[in-house]
């Protein structure tokens, strides 16, 4: 496809607004995206309207630079009062010194939702996109995209989604398409990662050896803070049921709720069986020592650890909540089974503790998939097709 030119005949300007540049999956991804664009194409910058965050030195070294747009005060940043809506001619006037033909906010970064999508539509030439990062939060009585943003869509050229059954989840149980003003051009742009660095000779044992278990253990990896979201006690509860001699749970991350969750882990009887190994930074490394990837979350997006445990050849047995249908194929390179199902989730992880071919089979095509669908490079030129059909009004 042909360069669609910026105003000065260059490449396109693209202006990410966050609230902070925070650690999530979503602000990881986009860190992702913009080192593989192409720079003759799209161009980036970040804008934060509290604080840069912890992630803003890695935006800084994939774009064009990160600016912060702080308001006075302490007041909540989804509140529209008028220190936060003074922000919007300021974020204007940024739109047009950049010339930003295209604004991106994310669903869960409130402020920019709301602000950037005006100050937009006031520069005068800046069209606006909305990227949505989840679904199936009608579960837990909470919404992806506010009502206010359902009704005023029409203020934005387009709608980022990472995956067919999120569109159809939006349109069915939240509003979108409804009426005109819920109306925006929906646009496909699936979460991707880079291509991970081949494992050395060795990697699988010296794992094991770190978390303790036996050669013939079957290590079972949940990659998943613990949050109520995450429902890690239907995860205790499917391998108390499962009662298999061999089934190792590692679960990797933390959160308000460990020490509940090691009280139930002792309550069962399986303090054995379960390792908490808190929030680490080297999880393709981990992954490089399991058997099988396993989530048993109550809603979910796109999870990026499910596509890391694909790429590194691990069959998932998940929940088959949010997008998850879009990433696993049941009994093809994973399993999917009902929200807090933990018998039908145990019968599963039994099952690929006693068939060690079907492991391999199932894991041997999830990484074909994964290696096909949900790279980084995908992301990349979905996201440049997306912003360049944005900035053409076409």
């Amino acid at each position: 496809m042909p360069s669609r030119p910026g105003a000065e005949g260059g490449p396109l300007r693209v202006t990410l607004v966050l609230d902070v540049a925070a650690v999530g999956g979503a602000e990881i991804v986009l860190r992702n995206t913009f080192a593989h664009l192409d720079p003759a194409r799209v161009v980036t910058d970040v804008v934060c309207l509290r604080e840069p965050g912890p992630l803003a030195g890695d935006f800084r070294a994939v774009s064009d630079g990160v600016t912060v747009l702080p308001r006075g005060g302490h007041h909540r940043l989804d509140r529209l009062d008028r220190a936060g809506l003074g922000r919007i001619p300021r974020l204007a006037r940024h739109f047009r010194a950049r010339g930003t033909d295209v604004v991106v906010v994310s669903h869960h970064h409130r402020a920019a939702l709301t602000l950037a999508r005006v100050a937009a539509v006031l520069s005068g030439r800046t069209r606006s996109v909305v990227a949505a990062h989840d679904m199936d939060l009608t579960r837990v009585g909470s919404r992806v995209l506010p009502r206010y943003v359902v009704e005023t869509l029409f203020l934005s050229a387009g709608l980022a989604l990472l995956a067919p059954s999120q569109g159809r989840y939006l349109h069915d149980e939240e509003g979108v398409g409804r009426s005109w003003r819920s109306r925006a051009r929906e646009f496909l742009v699936p979460n991707g990662i880079p291509a991970p660095e081949p494992e050395p000779p060795g990697r699988r044992a010296e794992v094991r050896a770190e978390l303790g278990v036996e050669d013939d253990d079957v290590v079972v990896l949940m990659v998943a803070r613990l949050s109520r979201q995450k429902a890690h006690e239907v995860m205790i509860d499917a391998l108390a049921r499962a009662a298999h001699p061999k089934l190792r749970l590692v679960v990797v991350g933390d959160g308000t709720r460990r020490a509940e969750l090691e009280d139930l882990v002792a309550e069962r009887g399986l303090e054995k069986a379960v390792t908490f190994l808190g929030l680490r930074r080297d999880v393709p490394r981990l992954l490089a020592g399991g058997d099988v990837f396993a989530l048993s979350s109550v809603h979910e997006g796109v999870p990026i650890s499910v596509i890391e445990a694909m790429t590194q050849g691990l069959p998932v047995v998940a929940t088959d909540v949010g997008a998850l249908r879009d990433q696993v194929t049941d009994g093809v390179d994973g399993f999917l089974v009902g929200s807090g199902d933990a018998a039908a989730l145990g019968e599963r992880l039994v099952r690929l503790a006693d068939d060690p071919a079907l492991r391999a089979e199932l894991g041997r095509r999830a990484r074909e998939r994964a290696s096909a669908e949900f790279t980084i490079e995908n992301t990349a030129a979905a996201f440049t097709d997306m912003v360049e059909a944005v900035a053409r009004r076409s």
